[in-house]
């Protein structure tokens, strides 16, 4: 994690200089904390206890007294015990930014991150659950951490190439056989075809059910001239414009299968990218929710009803679910994906605004909320809110760890903390942390 750098000398980064630092401690965000003369760098593309060459990142925004340097490895000098060849050759040097742990092998990703984990929980104060408990475990059946990304939005470029951006750049990069997306989206090849002018990026899905689905985004894109190749096979095709969406093939949606429900989500929506974490947090959530029999809950940010269909299952038909999402069309659908569930109402609101206007209390609560969190307002009303119980959905353990010190300041405590590696050669992590009243 970052250290002090309070010493650190007075001069701006000089962008291209090459320097030779031994990787240390683990840092949020995917990089490894090495120090040069005494101002801490930040590296990618190397992994603890290895000595590296490394070129300094252009800075347009560094100041004269900027505390730390971010870099990238060029040349490994003297490798470390966790370091294998890596799975995709376009995520190195000057290359694609989403797969930076690509050349580290899958139990040393998970205990780096257990390691970042557990030191975010510790420098934000939270003391109620055993910190070195917290490890983060894979996803069921995932051997290899490749093909489990069902969702990718890719980069144009100014000529039109598809591929995705550079670490910390705004540079479009070959993807090559992109082997962490799932092979449906592989198989539209979108890295050898070359979009329409006006594009500016494309989303590829590959559902649980129904056809793969491509979405050309660009504020002044003409749906009627697009043309859709034939390596597309029979994807549904969208195109999203300043207007909105306009559905070339299909109605611009996609069809998910969660045990015996299926849930419609926009084509352009959110749904979990691994191909398991549906069904591996829907799991973890119904065994910690708890929700009583004719009681009530709240599933704050919704999205398109997953988790309010646990809670309603939970709660039955003489209970009540309120699914609370912001975005209309999440809302919309969530409606339509749960109206055999009479118990099950939604709201399109903003979450923090919603909880604050409620009068009364509820036995239950399980949010998902986005990168930001919470946030410390939120966790105070839950704190006053929820009678029994809380389960935390989350995709940023630092914002996480920041409203669980939260809570546990209203009087609070952690019962439960569950880390998943749904997002393997990434430093991402998917956490769910299960709360209730402090006793006394």
């Amino acid at each position: 994690m970052t250290p002090d750098a309070d010493s650190a000398p007075s001069s701006p980064a000089p962008g291209g200089r090459v320097l030779t630092v031994t990787a240390g401690p683990p840092a949020a965000g995917g990089t490894f904390v090495a120090r040069h003369e005494g101002r801490v760098v930040f590296v990618r593309g190397t992994a603890p206890g290895e000595t590296v060459t490394a070129r300094l990142l252009e800075d347009p925004q560094a100041k004269a007294d900027a505390r730390f340097w971010r870099a990238e490895a060029l040349d490994v000098l003297e490798a470390g015990p966790d370091r294998v060849p890596t799975v995709w050759e376009e995520a190195g040097v000057d290359g694609v930014g989403g797969a930076e742990w690509a050349h580290i092998a899958l139990p040393a990703q998970r205990r780096i991150a257990s390691e970042v984990m557990q030191e975010l929980l510790r420098r934000a104060g939270v003391t109620s659950f055993p910190i070195e408990q917290v490890q983060v475990e894979p996803a069921p059946h995932d051997a290899d951490g490749l093909g489990w990304r069902t969702r990718v939005r890719y980069a144009v470029g100014p000529d039109g190439e598809v591929g995705m951006r550079g670490w910390r750049s705004h540079e479009v990069r070959p993807v090559g056989e992109d082997p962490l997306s799932a092979p449906a989206v592989r198989a539209l090849r979108l890295g050898e075809w070359t979009a329409p002018e006006g594009t500016e990026a494309v989303d590829a899905v590959a559902p649980s059910a129904g056809p793969a689905s491509v979405v050309l985004i660009g504020r002044d894109l003409d749906p009627e001239t697009i043309e859709i190749p034939e390596s597309w096979g029979d994807a549904d095709v969208a195109v999203r414009t300043g207007r909105g969406l306009v559905p070339l093939r299909g109605d611009g949606t996609v069809h998910e299968r969660l045990g015996e429900r299926m849930f419609t989500v926009s084509a352009t929506g959110f749904w979990q990218s691994h191909r398991r974490a549906a069904e591996l947090l829907t799991e973890v959530v119904d065994s910690a929710l708890h929700a009583p029999r004719g009681g009530s809950a709240w599933d704050l940010y919704g999205g398109v009803g997953v988790f309010a269909a646990v809670a309603a299952e939970q709660v039955g038909t003489g209970g009540s679910v309120v699914s609370v999402e912001g975005n209309r069309r999440a809302s919309q659908l969530a409606a339509q994906n749960l109206e055999d569930l009479p118990q099950v109402s939604t709201a399109t609101a903003d979450v923090t605004d919603w909880v604050r206007a409620r009068r009364g209390g509820v036995d239950a609560v399980v949010l998902d909320p986005p990168r930001a969190g919470a946030g410390v307002e939120l966790m105070g009303l839950l704190a006053g809110a929820v009678r029994q119980r809380i389960v935390y959905v989350s995709c940023e353990p630092a914002t996480l760890a920041r409203d669980l010190a939260a809570i546990e300041g209203k009087g609070w405590q952690v019962k439960d903390l569950r880390a998943f590696d749904l997002f393997p050669h990434t430093h991402h992590i998917e956490s769910v942390a299960v709360l209730e009243r402090s006793a006394g």
